[in-house]
């Protein structure tokens, strides 16, 4: 019990040192820097509608919470496919049904590139309008590029002169250093990293804790598996695991329904 209650001590005074920290900064020069490219709603949105309805849809909720909480009650529902999933709002029906409102906006919250892509290209091509999401926490550079229809959540970061494709999702603490870039519709998982110039295409998945290294590129449709890293150039269609990652062509499997919304 004793190292117990030792290593909460030390948590606590880590906590308190980070909180000071903090107020020192803001004593010394103002606020906290926030970057000016947060994407505010649109004019005219009324409505905004969650496209996909599993355990990301409901992260993307709470995401959207934070980063507009005046405009919390316009989020109205999902779109999904699965009509069963259990989820916080009403599912008011499927995207391939779905009709564009003028006054409507969308989240994309697929979690499979190749779904996402499918998805939001249909909805795009009948009038429907997505949304870019920035959790409060992330961290963006004044100098970096986000791409429509993009989510960065929860304490994820796009460092200097980053770029980040259309539809690209940065789940929490994913982070892109100085200069990287993703394709569109690429996937960040949690804790994912691009190393500074580092480079992944269109569709490109990274899993939880994946990195790439420094200058490196991953190209279209590849995936880097959970805790693996990318260390040289990858090609299209890829499959990389273990570290150094070792590269395998990628077999293809199509997503069924439950696994299209996660």
């Amino acid at each position: 019990m004793r190292g117990v209650t030792q290593g909460n001590g030390v948590r606590a005074d880590l906590a308190r040192t980070a909180v000071q920290v903090i107020h020192l900064h803001r004593s010394r020069t103002g606020p906290l820097p926030v970057a000016s490219n947060r994407p505010e709603l649109p004019p005219g949105c009324r409505r905004i509608l969650i496209v996909g309805a599993g355990g990301l849809g409901r992260e993307v909720l709470h995401m959207a919470r934070y980063a507009w909480p005046d405009r919390y009650g316009q989020i109205a529902g999902f779109l999904s496919s699965d009509a069963s999933r259990r989820v916080p709002l009403p599912i008011v029906g499927s995207p391939a049904d779905y009709l564009p409102q003028p006054d409507d906006a969308l989240l994309l919250a697929i979690g499979i590139p190749e779904t996402r892509r499918r998805v939001a290209e249909d909805l795009e091509s009948r009038g429907g309008r997505f949304l870019t999401l920035i959790h409060p926490t992330a961290i963006v550079a004044p100098t970096a590029e986000i791409g429509e229809g993009s989510i960065l959540g929860p304490y994820a970061i796009a460092s200097d002169a980053t770029r980040l494709g259309r539809f690209t999702l940065m789940n929490y603490h994913s982070s892109l250093g100085h200069d990287a870039s993703t394709g569109e519709f690429a996937v960040l998982s949690p804790y994912a990293t691009l190393g500074g110039g580092a480079s992944i295409s269109d569709d490109v998945f990274l899993g939880l804790h994946a990195s790439v290294g420094p200058g490196k590129t991953v190209g279209p449709r590849s995936k880097v598996s959970a805790n693996s890293s990318a260390l040289a150039d990858v090609q299209k269609d890829s499959l990389v695991y273990g570290v150094p990652g070792r590269v395998h062509a990628l077999l293809q499997i199509e997503a069924g329904k439950e696994g299209s919304e996660n």
